[in-house]
């Protein structure tokens, strides 16, 4: 009986050993296979999902607009306004939307465009001639009391736009740039479809009521992050309190206060908010821009058709959820891959194999705490400037969001200064060959240690086994040695007091 669980022992041993080989040398040769094999099916899954995830227009009324992948997105807060955004500066990453889409009267929000027309297409020190129909528009509105005839600089001009709100300096800053109001609004639209805005005609530079002139909360989003590329309107738009001065037809100064409560000292000021245009009509109702910053990242919030200070209200609540639940993350620092292009892909560009690197100073916008490694990220071959552009573009997504972008950077083999060069292939050299002989002697030494660690394995389990099957018998063994030695101690114990006694009786 014992002989026989000995040899189920062994038998136990030998197939553990015959069945684990093959599991180790499948293992050994298909490391690098798998590998490549779930790259390209990462990088397959995630152009699929970018191609066909879409942002659904309009959403809830008084809620923010939700797609299907939201759950991987921090929902935001509820507003009193019709419309609302918020979004990333750097990145141009949608934070939160509610009927981004939707076209509204914009009112005097309008004017951040006639500012930016205005900075790309003359010089601040230019002379403005305010005409007769500036001076006596119908329904004048907000403005600055300026005189037919008087000349004011082109920068005075952009200081009563965006702090009064006047419209009088937007009609003859509009007539100096454009030639007329219907050439300025031309080049307004113009612009605006350079911007990418896809909701929007304008037909004025003040936003006073008419039908034809709409826009929405996302294209003066995109807007905005247009504008704030111009260290001049930065300049502008954060200013509190400027004075035009005096001219030839005005003896005094012109004071103007900034309109935005946001910016100034009061019940609705906001820590970190350094730009912006309020507008207001009785169609439009309350429209606002306001751009904030929190340690290294800028937000422009839109909320449109809003009822009183109310906009002020949904606008910090916005602001609130986009500083507390999302960071800025660098795409340099944290990319550590590279890509390379074979030869002939992107011809007559290169004849040779390329690697890339990422742009830097780029960012992506997550989620806090989510970490870079969540971001899905798809390469597209074409670039910015087309489809023989001499740059490829790293866009990344998240819950069905574009969260940011790169450019990747043409790098030649040889080049030293490079960071992800991990993988890179050199040229067929003789110590190149030594190299890969070396790779392979270290690939087969990691094969044996696999089978090192798989025969130390079968031997534990054998001699586990052993143990198992032979328990019984080595308790059985067990009690009757200790059962022995008792008996011995005893017999030892008597023959000693024994003699204890007699030696004891001799004495006496």
């Amino acid at each position: 009986m014992k002989y026989k669980k000995w040899w189920i022992c062994v038998g136990l041993t030998v197939c553990l050993m015959v069945g684990g080989m093959p599991g180790v040398v499948y293992a050994e040769n298909s490391m690098e296979q798998t590998g490549s094999v779930e790259e390209n099916s990462t990088q397959r899954a995630d152009t699929e999902e970018i191609e066909e995830g879409s942002t659904e227009e309009g959403g809830v009324e008084g809620s923010a607009e939700k797609s299907s992948e939201d759950d991987l997105w921090p929902g935001g807060p509820q507003i009193v306004g019709e419309a609302g955004i918020l979004m990333e500066v750097s990145t141009g990453t949608i934070l939160y939307e509610k009927n981004i889409h939707q076209t509204y009267y914009p009112a005097s929000i309008t004017k951040i465009l006639t500012v930016l027309v205005a900075i790309e297409n003359c010089d601040l020190e230019e002379l403005v001639t305010v005409p007769h129909e500036a001076v006596y528009m119908e329904d004048k509105g907000s403005h600055i009391a300026l005189d037919e005839g008087e000349q004011i600089t082109v920068k005075d001009c952009l200081y009563g736009i965006m702090l009064a709100s006047a419209n009088d300096a937007a009609y003859a800053l509009a007539v100096h740039v454009g030639g007329s109001i219907d050439g300025f609004a031309q080049m307004m639209n113009d612009k605006a479809k350079e911007l990418g805005c896809v909701d929007s005609h304008f037909t004025n530079p003040h936003g006073l009521p008419d039908e034809n002139h709409m826009s929405s909360a996302y294209d003066m989003a995109l807007i905005t992050r247009a504008a704030l590329s111009h260290d001049v309107f930065r300049e502008i738009a954060s200013t509190t309190y400027y004075e035009i001065p005096a001219t030839e037809l005005q003896k005094d100064q012109i004071p103007m206060s900034n309109h935005h409560k946001m910016l100034t000292a009061g019940k609705y000021h906001y820590e970190g908010a350094f730009a912006g245009k309020t507008g207001y009509t009785t169609v439009a109702l309350n429209t606002l821009v306001t751009c904030a910053q929190r340690d290294d990242m800028e937000l422009i919030c839109v909320t449109m058709k809003t009822a009183g200070k109310q906009v002020y209200v949904d606008t910090a609540s916005l602001f609130d959820f986009g500083f507390e639940n999302f960071e800025k993350v660098s795409i340099s620092e944290e990319e550590k891959g590279y890509r390379e292009i074979a030869a002939g892909e992107l011809e007559p560009l290169c004849e040779r194999t390329i690697r890339t690197l990422p742009e830097e100073g780029k960012y992506v916008v997550l989620p806090k705490n989510v970490g870079f490694a969540a971001a899905e990220c798809s390469l597209s071959y074409t670039g910015s400037n087309g489809a023989n552009a001499d740059v490829a573009c790293l866009t990344y997504s998240y819950g069905g969001k574009e969260v940011g972008s790169a450019e990747l950077l043409w790098q030649d083999y040889g080049v030293d200064d490079q960071v992800f060069d991990t993988r890179e292939p050199e040229p067929e050299t003789e110590s190149t060959t030594e190299e890969a002989q070396d790779e392979n002697t270290k690939k087969e030494k990691k094969g044996k240690w696999w089978l090192i660690a798989l025969i130390v394995v079968c031997v534990l389990l054998t001699a586990g086994g052993v143990v198992l099957v032979c328990l019984p018998d080595v308790r059985y063994n067990l009690v009757i040695y200790l059962s022995r030695m008792r008996k011995y101690s005893r017999k030892r114990r008597r023959r000693r007091k024994k003699a204890r006694d007699n030696r004891r009786r001799q004495m006496r």
